[in-house]
């Protein structure tokens, strides 16, 4: 589709290419005027709906997991975004949707799930693989998971897009998307002008209708990441409103997360005691909190079993604690095959 430009002079050998889609954003770590940026003395407060427990670690990628049982608990948009309010996500998923928009409008019109449905698919991959630090972890060393985790959204999408019932709701949500005006602010952002609670309003109830066509369906079940029932739905509100919120006056954002269920959403760290682990999947060094039974590594995505202690290499003797499901492993330092026993 002819995402990425040519090879620059001044790159250096073995460099790749920037993708074309993606060179005016900003990257990973850059700072932009009036950024809603994830700074590191805040998490954002989530309980896990799975064993109950608070998120009190501060996590480094998008997808939040339970730092006691290691389910997937919500969504950070502003670490998605790299930490910036310039919502680059969802920039690139638009400019990957125009350039097929006329295909994707073809298959809508016939009502063609086949032809929609891989089009959808080939955006996600692309979307996952420029925008890797938007979804989990574990896409980045696990192909399975991260081509079923594809294979997911692209059937979130069929099924909404071409739910006779959602296609009204979809046209009177572009339509009322479309009257919001972008006023410049002498900061350099810009704050949302128009009837824009009547649209968040319509999407919420949209979004309840949708995520509970997608339990009664099956398509909830597609998901990788296995979450309790009404995360995704969370996850789909804390991405809207993170997206918003940098737009918004102070009053209409502390009305926008209390509509939504999500006051408060940021809180300080408090420093706690910790244990230090070893992922045995890649070697990344784990901080857990006391009594943690699995966690997920940020650095592969593996969940690691946690309650069951480390096991010594027995060559290099680097405690390391297992993959949930796995008994046998390569030591991530001297790849020396071990077994739990």
């Amino acid at each position: 589709m002819g995402l990425f430009n040519r090879k620059k002079a001044d790159e250096g050998p073995g460099e790749a290419p920037t993708p074309a889609i993606i060179a005016d954003l900003p990257q990973m770590g850059d700072q932009v005027a009036a950024s809603l940026s994830a700074h590191s003395q805040f998490i954002k407060r989530a309980t896990c709906q799975r064993c109950g427990s608070p998120k009190t670690l501060r996590s480094t990628t998008a997808y939040l997991y339970c730092d006691f049982c290691g389910s997937l608990i919500d969504y950070d948009f502003r670490i998605a975004n790299a930490d910036t309010n310039a919502g680059i996500t969802n920039t690139v998923f638009h400019r990957l949707m125009a350039q097929v928009q006329p295909q994707l409008d073809q298959a809508l019109t016939a009502r063609d799930h086949a032809a929609y449905r891989q089009l959808q698919t080939d955006i996600f991959r692309q979307w996952v693989q420029l925008c890797p630090q938007a979804v989990s972890p574990r896409a980045k060393s696990d192909e399975e998971f991260r081509e079923r985790l594809v294979a997911y959204f692209a059937e979130c999408a069929t099924a909404k897009d071409l739910d006779p019932a959602q296609a009204l709701q979809n046209a009177q949500m572009q339509t009322m998307t479309a009257s919001l005006a972008r006023v410049p602010t002498p900061d350099g952002a810009w704050r949302v002008a128009g009837p824009f609670f009547p649209m968040a309003d319509m999407f919420r109830k949209q979004m309840e209708e949708v995520y509970a066509g997608f339990a009664a369906s099956g398509v909830a079940a597609m998901d990788p990441d296995d979450p309790p029932p009404g995360v995704a739905l969370r996850m789909e509100y804390s991405t809207f409103c993170q997206g918003w919120l940098p737009h918004l006056p102070p009053e209409d954002g502390e009305r926008l997360l209390r509509e939504f269920g999500l006051t408060g959403d940021y809180t300080e760290v408090v420093a706690q005691p910790t244990e230090d682990h070893s992922c045995g999947g890649c070697g990344a060094h784990l901080q857990t909190v006391i009594g943690a039974r699995v966690v997920v590594c940020e650095s592969c995505g593996r969940s690691v079993d946690i309650q069951s202690g480390a096991v010594p290499c027995h060559n290099c003797g680097a405690p390391l604690n297992f993959p949930v499901g796995s008994s046998h492993l390569a030591c991530p330092f001297c790849q020396t095959q071990n077994q739990r026993v």
